[in-house]
């Protein structure tokens, strides 16, 4: 048999290996690596991690174009070692034609890591991605194996997957209850509410049958069976939205009403970065024994449902449920018309789990690769901001060319690389940092400086700050953009709009930093002039965040027109109320909007407290077109002013002339 759960050769073999070490035993022959997924959520970051080995790859792809394109945005940028072969899981043969079979036929290592991550597949199709292209890659193993030796086959399948365990079902035969979780036979609820889905069945099928012809050609499988999985350290960023991104939809919408399973419950994750390392590992070790690996941490180390729910709540900035309810009422709740109410289907339930799994052989793999279990706590409140934001922008753009989405602090940033001392810029209110793109683009383009935009902790795709106190908003806020430029040790210059300049403020002012330059555009210091904004403005959180999350465009377009005595570009005022009145429907950006209106509303004086030191690193520009808010009339004697006719969001609409002023205030000051 070449799939060992616990011999104790393996045993012997992982305990003689230095632990302290994350480097595997290298292969002492080439490694050509036929692979299937690429271009799915694991896949693309096993790609990127394994651009930094020697390996040669073979990507199984339906369209050579599209994968080339998927991978080079998600940051592959080497492809002289991938190799495409055209294919289909879901096809006899797997689609392939002579000459593509015979390149992939000269792997000596297979990763099968491909199939549609969509739990409500009807069977007919999940039998054919999944079973078809589990027989496919089979047929091509054991070709290899008999050719010239197949030195590996890693497999990825699901964690609920009952087979690999202690006391698992037999793989010489198909399991009618592989969705069975505790027992060989289904109670008589699980008859009734049964909630595995056909994804999770025919997964669970693909696995049995690799598993059975890996034992009968002899050649070595590892299982890798990743819990839900979520976006990568630092950022969390989560394209695949079935999941955990299921609940989180329901939950921002509030059609979360009770607890899933309750305290005995939990949902594992884990982040396909890991997932990937695993793999990556896998495929340098020179001497595989085989094994299944399932990817979470214990049960005992991480949040029960009550607790997941209560983290996830206070992340959405939404009142978390307090009553819980068996799973099986609520599938069938579902299943009897719920989905219309909450907005998810009955299967996204199914990786909800009272099991505890069986993890000690993946602790040995761990401990090999110089790393524990998967944590996943620091990652949760950036994987909840990221689906958040994906929910709240759905037809969100690819970044322009030379922007990433990375973390700096606790904040979500984009950045553009560059030489010099870097530009961090702070947005205003119904803002985030893609609002600034244009102004980043055009100082990068004039400048070559590194270009920071910051996501203000609640907006865009940055969690909630920390700071819960009520009244403390402003102040949790200035903790979370110092934390960015505690990131850089040298000199930066920072820019702030609107709120966002007072924010900036600041934070010069208690860092206490002698290297930092600050520029305010259209700083905003005291009550505005509008009175229905000084109205809400008064109103409790809750309902202030609610009156927020119903602005459609028109009223947001309503607003700005108000505020502005100049002329703004239709499109570009289109666009942004389009965008503004799309954030503003989640909750979590609705209320970090209501705490910066509570905190302008009360903040009565307009005094800009500044040094003299900090006042000569300062640069105030005033929009005079601007009928929504007063220019703060004392400021320090040395603060350096600039005037523009434009209103309150020329950073935004005016990005040229923006950052024509800013260029010019650098080069006076050199």
């Amino acid at each position: 048999m070449s799939i060992h759960n616990s011999s104790s050769s393996s045993l012997n073999a992982e305990r003689e290996t230095d632990l302290n070490t994350a480097k595997n035993n290298n292969a002492t022959d080439s490694t050509t690596i036929l692979m299937t997924g690429s271009t799915g959520f694991i896949g693309k970051e096993a790609v990127k991690q394994l651009g930094n080995s020697e390996a040669q790859l073979l990507l199984l792809v339906r369209s050579k174009s599209k994968a080339r394109t998927a991978l080079n945005a998600y940051g592959v940028t080497d492809f002289s070692r991938i190799t495409y072969i055209q294919g289909d899981l879901s096809a006899p043969g797997l689609g392939l034609t002579k000459a593509d079979r015979e390149r992939a036929l000269q792997a000596n290592i297979i990763i099968h890591a491909g199939g549609t991550m969509d739990v409500t597949l009807q069977p007919k199709v999940a039998e054919q991605i999944f079973m078809n292209g589990a027989r496919g890659m089979a047929e091509l193993a054991e070709d290899i194996q008999r050719t010239h030796g197949l030195r590996h086959f890693i497999h990825v399948v699901g964690f609920m997957s009952p087979y690999g365990r202690n006391n698992s079902p037999s793989i010489s035969s198909p399991n009618e209850d592989a969705g069975d979780k505790s027992s060989g036979k289904k109670s008589v609820i699980s008859k009734v509410f049964h909630s595995e889905s056909a994804y999770e069945h025919m997964k669970f099928e693909a696995d049995r049958y690799i598993r059975q012809h890996a034992e009968q050609h002899s050649y070595v499988l590892s299982v890798v069976n990743p819990s839900t999985i979520v976006g990568p350290y630092p950022t969390g960023a989560t394209e695949q939205t079935g999941g955990i991104g299921m609940m989180i939809q329901a939950m921002r919408r509030r059609r979360m009403p009770v607890i899933p399973g309750g305290q005995q419950h939990w949902l594992p994750l884990v982040s396909n970065d890991v997932v990937a390392q695993t793999l990556v590992f896998l495929t340098q070790d020179s001497n595989p024994s085989g094994g299944t690996y399932p990817l979470l941490s214990r049960k005992a180390d991480s949040p029960d449902m009550k607790e997941l729910i209560r983290l996830l709540a206070a992340e959405l900035d939404v009142s978390a449920p307090r009553w819980s309810v068996p799973l099986p009422m609520i599938h069938a709740a579902m299943k009897a018309g719920g989905t219309k109410i909450s907005g998810i289907p009955p299967e996204s339930i199914a990786f909800i789990t009272k099991q505890e799994f069986e993890v000690q052989q993946t602790e040995r793999l761990f401990q090999r690769m110089g790393q524990k279990l998967p944590e996943f706590s620091e990652l949760l409140p950036y994987v909840t901001a990221d689906l958040d934001y994906r929910f709240s922008y759905p037809s969100q753009e690819d970044l322009p060319q030379g922007w990433t989405r990375t973390r700096k602090g606790s904040l979500a940033v984009l950045v553009h690389e560059g030489e010099g001392e870097p530009w961090v810029i702070v947005h205003g209110l119904m803002s985030s940092a893609d609002d600034m793109i244009p102004l980043g683009d055009v100082l990068w383009s004039m400048m070559g400086n590194p270009i920071w935009l910051v996501d203000l902790a609640g907006f865009g795709r940055s969690p909630v700050h920390r700071n819960k106190i009520k009244g403390t908003a402003f102040k949790g806020q200035v903790e979370a953009v110092r934390s960015v430029l505690d990131e850089i040790q040298g000199p930066v210059k920072l820019v702030g709009h609107s709120v966002g300049a007072a924010i900036a403020a600041a934070v010069l002012q208690e860092s206490g930093r002698e290297n930092i330059q600050l520029a305010m555009l259209q700083p905003v210091w005291g009550a505005p002039k509008d009175g229905m904004q000084r109205l809400i403005s008064r109103f409790p959180r809750r309902m202030l965040q609610g009156l927020l999350s119903r602005m459609t465009p028109q009223q947001v377009t309503g607003q700005l027109k108000r505020a502005e005595a100049s002329e703004i570009n239709p499109t570009l005022l289109e666009g942004y109320a389009r965008r503004a009145s799309s954030g503003l429907k989640s909750p979590r950006i609705a209320g970090a909007n209501a705490d910066l209106l509570h905190w302008i509303k009360s903040h009565s004086s307009d005094i800009v407290p500044q040094t003299s030191a900090d006042a000569q690193r300062t640069l105030m520009v005033w929009g005079t077109n601007d009928k929504g808010y007063s220019r703060p009339e004392n400021i320090h004697s040395s603060v350096q002013r600039a005037e523009l006719p434009y209103g309150h969001q020329f950073p935004l609409f005016q990005a040229e002339e923006a950052a024509s002023l800013l260029v010019e205030w650098q080069m006076k000051r050199r």
